[in-house]
């Protein structure tokens, strides 16, 4: 464990009073940050890169990237706390958006993961180009919720943008998934909590992605007439080859309009 990560994380207000209370809970919150935490490394951005083009690219036909508006999006980060909010059809999606997101716009946001996907090779490669893993559930545990909330303040203090699914996971028909508020109800709460003032605004980017041929589509049908989710795991992943003589055409990428997170009291003001 970082000790250096731990001792900023423990010094979030909610964090802090609850260990005030339980300072035995100290140990748990450093194995918690353990699972959760990126190791992000620069150059394995660079790997993901060659990877991606020696593979995933070779699948399609093209990516078609979009835009709402000329937004200068390096601008748009620096000088806000942006959250990238997409659609989820499949596993490729984080891969393709953070492609074109760094190839086109030179950003790397730190993108949310499902915990079953920190699966040996995968798992300690997407961490370190920038992956936390969180979770599917954990609303009855309030020190993992403490924590999580913790990390998320400190990425967004960092200057970090997130990257997160807001359906919580892949649409088995294409059709878009109910939200699920607990990532966001958490991102909202540590932007409210900020000690001090803060300049920046929260802006939340939707980001539509599109495939016209999805490589799980045989699983994704599997899972609607009734059969078993089958959990990730280093057998699923060598099945992937048979992947690799499909042509899924193109993929569609759109970058909406950011909508600015406006606090009720100052929406009442305005």
């Amino acid at each position: 464990m970082n000790k250096n990560l731990l001792a900023e994380i423990i010094k979030y207000p909610k964090l802090k009073k609850r260990l005030t209370d339980r300072p035995e809970d100290e140990a748990r919150v450093g194995e918690l940050l353990t699972e959760m935490a990126y190791t992000f490394k620069p150059q394995y951005i660079n790997y993901m890169k060659v990877m991606i083009e020696k593979s995933l690219l070779k699948l399609y036909d093209s990516v078609d990237c979009g835009a709402e508006d000329e937004t200068n999006w390096g601008k748009l980060v620096k000088d806000n706390h942006v959250i990238f909010v997409p659609n989820h059809q499949s596993h490729a999606d984080y891969l393709i958006l953070n492609y074109v997101l760094h190839t086109r716009y030179g950003l790397t946001p730190k993108v949310a993961g499902g915990i079953n996907l920190n699966i040996f090779p995968i798992g300690p490669l997407f961490r370190k180009a920038g992956c936390f893993f969180i979770r599917r559930t954990f609303s009855s545990d309030i020190l993992y919720k403490l924590t999580l909330e913790s990390y998320i303040s400190w990425m967004l203090k960092g200057g970090s943008s997130i990257e997160f699914f807001f359906e919580g996971g892949r649409s088995r028909t294409g059709k878009l998934l109910p939200p699920k508020f607990g990532l966001f109800q958490m991102i909202l709460e540590t932007y409210l909590n900020f000690e001090g003032s803060t300049q920046k605004d929260l802006l939340f980017v939707p980001v539509s992605i599109v495939h016209e041929f999805v490589p799980e589509q045989s699983s994704l049908t599997r899972e609607l007439r009734g059969g078993k989710k089958k959990k990730e795991s280093f057998l699923q992943l060598l099945k992937l080859y048979s992947v690799m003589k499909m042509n899924l055409g193109t993929v569609h990428i759109h970058m909406g309009k950011p909508i600015k997170f406006v606090p009720q009291q100052e929406e009442q003001d305005l």
